[in-house]
């Protein structure tokens, strides 16, 4: 008697799967550093990654993209979420019912939604837009992080529009455009960048993609996407960050300042730009009017306190925010301080990296940055980088969000 072997190659139910990568992020939006701390601005335009700028320049206002799947919640979840001070994840809801993190199981637990956190502010709407630039790759998706209720409205009546006219929304190519448009927050009238999709081909062009819908769809039924990353926003450590007093030239889209820099620039708490070195006279005691401004800081010595400050576990960030300023005697001062392992003058400034002792204790985290999920329990996680509970429990720079939609 023979016997037939069949080889096993595939795996039922897992080896036909097929998964859309997530290769980049734009923002819709920067980080500003003054003295006061982070704050996040609304820019007009698309913070994009440098591929993307060689294609649209460093500052598009539209984008040419498509989605790999007709189905919403793949490609455009939105939800409630409450991050608090850590890095990832605390509570994600609906308005009916929540996932509310257990800080000592670390597991997430059904509660009621919506709670006081979002009447103070501290839990707010969030949506991930997830979309191929066919100019730039057709390997991936580009994410995008989005807070404005106006922006998820927009971009959800345009899919149902898509899909009365022309039966699907999926791979076809639309333009994602920032406009702006005049908004009052707390009696005060401003000035947002909210994000809308339009399908410029013409009457003709619906009936060749009609033709084809079937295919299509059964095609990309099946289709899954990485999930999102889960970054708090206003921590998000990859975001563009200027100096306060590079703002108006960071929201500029023609050089000259605009309205809405303006505008922003008002918005910061305390706001007082500080004069850049050349910029700013002597003002010391013994200096006698009309005594010209004292020479700036030189880059060798910039890059010496750099080095110096750094080894000492200081954030760069905070750094030039501190040191911008100083005139060349000041900075050779401070050389001398930093020499002598004298830091008091960046004040009470946390290290930007733990103490080794640290490093060998087990990260408390590890299903902070994610929200329970069938489809991917028991797959390889490819979402968040396991910090979301290192943070201190008042960050000396996290940033105010009230007010801001973007």
């Amino acid at each position: 008697m023979t016997t037939t072997f069949i080889p096993f190659t595939r795996i039922n139910g897992l080896s036909n799967r097929r998964r859309y990568p997530i290769i980049g992020r734009i923002r819709l939006g920067i980080r500003v550093l003054g003295k006061n701390g982070w704050n996040p601005v609304e820019t007009p335009y698309f913070v994009v990654p440098k591929e993307v700028q060689q294609v649209y320049g460093e500052k598009p206002v539209e984008l040419d993209v498509m989605f790999p799947s007709n189905n919403p919640d793949l490609i455009f979840p939105q939800s409630l979420r409450w991050y608090g001070n850590s890095l990832g994840l605390k509570c994600i809801g609906n308005k009916k019912q929540a996932q509310r993190l257990n800080e000592r199981t670390f597991k997430f637990e059904p509660r009621e939604c919506p709670c006081d956190l979002l009447e103070r502010g501290e839990c707010s709407e969030r949506a991930q837009l997830l979309v191929i630039l066919p100019k730039i790759s057709m390997a991936g998706l580009y994410q995008i992080d989005v807070g404005s209720s106006n922006s998820m409205i927009d971009i959800n009546s345009y899919f149902d529009w898509m899909n009365t006219h022309i039966g699907r929304f999926a791979m076809i190519q639309l333009k994602l455009r920032r406009v702006p448009r005049q908004m009052v927050h707390k009696g005060q009238p401003r000035t947002h960048y909210p994000l809308t999709l339009r399908f410029d081909d013409s009457a003709a062009d619906v009936g060749e993609l009609k033709k084809n819908n079937e295919a299509i769809l059964a095609k990309l039924a099946s289709i899954e996407v990485q999930e999102p990353d889960d970054t708090n926003p206003a921590i998000d450590p990859q975001a563009t960050t200027v100096l306060e007093h590079d703002l108006p030239k960071a929201l500029s889209l023609n050089g000259d300042v605009s309205d809405h820099a303006e505008s922003a620039m008002s918005q910061l708490p305390n706001t007082s730009i500080p004069a850049r070195p050349e910029e700013r006279a002597d003002h010391s005691p013994s200096a006698a009017p009309g005594t010209p401004a004292a020479p700036p800081m030189t880059d060798p010595q910039k890059r010496r306190i750099l080095r110096k400050a750094k080894e000492a576990g200081l954030a760069e960030d905070l750094i030039l925010a501190k040191i911008h300023h100083l005139t060349k005697q000041e900075a050779s001062g401070l050389i001398s301080q930093l020499d002598r392992q004298d830091c008091s003058f960046f004040g009470a400034a946390a290290p930007a990296t733990a103490p080794e002792s640290d490093a060998l204790e087990p990260k408390a985290n590890d299903m902070a940055n994610r929200h329970p999920d069938p489809m991917t329990d028991g797959q390889p996680e490819t979402i968040g980088d396991g910090s979301g509970f290192d943070q201190p429990a008042d960050p000396p720079f996290l940033p105010n969000t009230e007010g801001v939609e973007f």
